[in-house]
């Protein structure tokens, strides 16, 4: 069979959850079935390939696609084009984009709906892209998977698509997480904080991710627990950051406000397992892969009562209303104060975490592909 894969999203340093999850997937796809035949198709060159495999062909197919004007027409003119010539029997659109009106089967990855539900949040050109195609591509698509049960139902309400068109395709968590010994952790934390205890969020600083409410409860966890915690910030700028300085600057605790950059998995690993908890409280999320990777390292976790958090989280976290300062400051002064509640999260969250791996991944979006190709050659329950 040939299977082809866009591979605009795949990197050898993935940023983001739709990175990661192209990343995970086709690496272990690829290397599963080394009977198929595998076109990875980029709008970019690689100056070193993510990954070697015999059965895994990349293709430069030009321009970058930098504005979704151009998305469009590489996705509709460009690549259907290339999908034909190469006679493929299936494509693989791991960033929800895929070719309107093609004669091959296409399996869309939607991700979430956060573009829908908080349009607001995006750049406006990206905003108007995401909200005239996308219910297109699902309307189109032979089949749609996404990362959580949550996911699928909104994309099935919103989109108006039949529930057993969708498969749910869960995120995993990279082995290399895992629970750092007490020297460790003491070590790792005299030199990002100089030795205090301190919360951690991993993630962009999207609109989304709600930064700005989450200092805001930490000013407030400060001021009431008479603490000197800090508070670790890791990942990058995105676009739309002026919440975020604006509470910086207003913070009377903003010198105990440490901004890190993006990690990479062993220092991220370091940062999880050092620090009293993993705050995260984002608006909306379509899955949220650093809570798992936060919890795989041992490390108890508040998150947003909303959207998916919820369901992955599976009861071994704390649950605010991301809107409620107040009550996510509560959740930090508990587990700053309560040994034993710290300990509970640890051990839920570990056992929660091993129900989701990157193997599994790749497992489910195999037989998403088997679905796309024949809908009686195999039933995901």
């Amino acid at each position: 069979m040939k299977i082809a894969i866009s591979a605009r999203t795949l990197s050898g340093q993935p940023r983001d959850g739709i990175a990661w999850f192209t990343f995970e997937f086709i690496s272990r796809m690829v290397r599963n079935h080394p009977e198929h035949t595998f076109f990875l198709i980029s709008d970019k060159r690689y100056q070193k390939s993510p990954f070697v495999l015999h059965n895994a062909q990349f293709i430069h197919l030009a321009p970058r696609n930098r504005h979704p004007i151009i998305t469009v027409l590489w996705h509709q003119m460009l690549l259907k084009h290339l999908l034909r010539r190469l006679k493929v029997d299936i494509f693989i659109g791991p960033d929800g984009v895929i070719p309107l009106r093609c004669s091959i089967p296409c399996i869309s990855v939607i991700h979430d709906l956060n573009h829908v539900h908080r349009p607001d949040d995006i750049p406006f050109f990206s905003r108007h892209f995401y909200r005239y195609y996308f219910p297109r591509y699902a309307k189109s698509a032979t089949r749609i998977a996404t990362v959580s049960k949550f996911s699928a139902d909104d994309i099935s309400a919103v989109y108006d698509i039949k529930p057993y068109k969708i498969d749910v395709v869960y995120n995993g968590v990279s082995g290399m997480f895992f629970p750092t010994s007490e020297a460790e952790a003491d070590d790792y934390r005299k030199s990002l904080t100089g030795g205090k205890p301190y919360f951690v969020f991993v993630s962009n600083f999207s609109p989304r991710k709600n930064v700005g409410t989450l200092i805001k409860a930490f000013d407030r966890f400060r001021s009431e627990s008479g603490s000197d915690y800090a508070l670790v910030l890791a990942g990058g700028r995105l676009y739309l950051n002026d919440e975020l300085d604006r509470a910086v600057n207003e913070s009377p605790y903003k010198d105990s406000i440490i901004f890190t950059g993006r990690m990479d998995r062993e220092e991220l690993r370091k940062a999880y397992g050092a620090a009293l908890a993993f705050v995260f409280i984002p608006w909306f999320e379509g899955f949220g892969i650093p809570v798992i990777e936060a919890m795989r390292c041992g490390t108890p976790c508040i998150v947003s009562d909303n959207s998916s958090l919820p369901e992955v989280s599976g009861g071994a976290a704390l649950c605010v209303n991301a809107a409620d300062t107040e009550a996510c400051a509560r959740a930090m002064i508990r587990i700053a104060n309560e040994p034993a509640l710290r300990r509970i999260l640890r051990d839920k969250g570990i056992k929660n975490s091993l129900r989701f791996s990157w193997d599994d991944t790749a497992i489910q979006m195999y037989n998403s592909v088997l679905n796309a190709l024949d809908p009686n050659a195999y039933t995901i329950f």
